[in-house]
């Protein structure tokens, strides 16, 4: 079993069994806030990724990904060879290397700001780094569509349309025809013959048919019950659910992050090998 957002939007409306406007609207914030509740208490694999770059020579800098969080770990190809550089606080790697003139091969990298590591010494070559780092995976409510519609105009990438009848609102992402949308799955349905207009062009066109979505993430693939309960977690804050609704809700979202825990923090980091079969204690 797995979610797309239209499939985990209907099961919520299903659960909750609340279809009024602004609950269906406000459907994309649930899930995301209970992406990142996941995202924030769990080490998953999924959740790191490598990225290859090269330091400057004389550049105390190195700039970090746009969809940085935090470091695993950064090494350097030096003669051919890791180097596996230590991460320290910010003052160390600056007493270290008070004169940022001075130049060697790197040992130790701090986050200097949001945009930045800082390297000690500065580096006295372009070395060839390797990031591996925790990042913000898409969300499910990132899912695309195709919407099929009449001669596009002067439409917009980026851009906000609306239909006219049924009142959904999404954005484009891509004109890959003269008629065709890729849009951001809505919260709603587009009603089709109905008029479609832009946010910022103005321009308007009429639906003839929206494809289905198909989009699916690891998270509503692999961690569906947690993705799911979390949020109805949410939605339940948002409706003011009773708290014995809530409490049902937070138990079985505990006991899915129970599990996950497990996968990503036991068995994504050891194997039999090393450690040999799981036993547990006779009963």
């Amino acid at each position: 079993m797995s979610f797309t957002f239209t499939t985990l939007r209907e099961a919520v409306q299903n659960y909750t069994q609340n279809n009024e406007t602004s609950f269906i609207a406000n459907m994309g914030t649930f899930v995301e806030l209970s992406e990142e509740r996941i995202l924030k208490s769990i080490q998953l694999n999924v959740f790191k990724k490598n990225a290859a770059g090269n330091m400057t020579s004389g550049n105390k800098y190195l700039a970090v990904p746009s969809d940085f969080l935090a470091p695993f770990s950064l090494s350097i190809t030096n003669s051919s060879s890791f180097e596996f550089l230590m991460f320290k606080d910010l003052d160390f790697v600056e007493s270290y290397n008070p004169n940022p003139a001075t130049t060697g091969t790197p040992k130790y990298y701090a986050q200097f700001d949001v945009d930045n590591f800082l390297i000690g010494p500065t580096p006295d070559s372009s070395y060839v780094s390797t990031l591996s780092y925790f990042y913000r995976p898409a969300s499910l409510t990132e899912s695309q569509l195709t919407l099929t519609v009449g001669a596009t105009g002067s439409f917009t990438n980026g851009e906000k349309i609306t239909g006219a009848t049924s009142g959904v609102v999404s954005t484009i992402k891509a004109i890959p025809t003269s008629t065709t949308f890729t849009i951001l799955v809505p919260s709603g349905t587009f009603t089709d013959g109905e008029t479609i207009t832009g946010a910022t062009s103005g321009a308007t066109t009429t639906v003839t048919s929206t494809g289905a979505d198909t989009t699916i993430s690891w998270l509503s693939e692999n961690a569906e019950i947690a993705l799911l309960y979390g949020t109805l977690i949410e939605a339940s804050v948002y409706m003011k659910e009773e708290q014995d609704i809530m409490a049902m809700y937070s138990s079985r979202f505990a006991e899915a992050m129970s599990r996950l825990k497990n996968l990503g923090e036991a068995k994504e980091v050891t194997d039999q090998y090393r450690t040999g079969e799981i036993i547990r204690q006779k009963t």
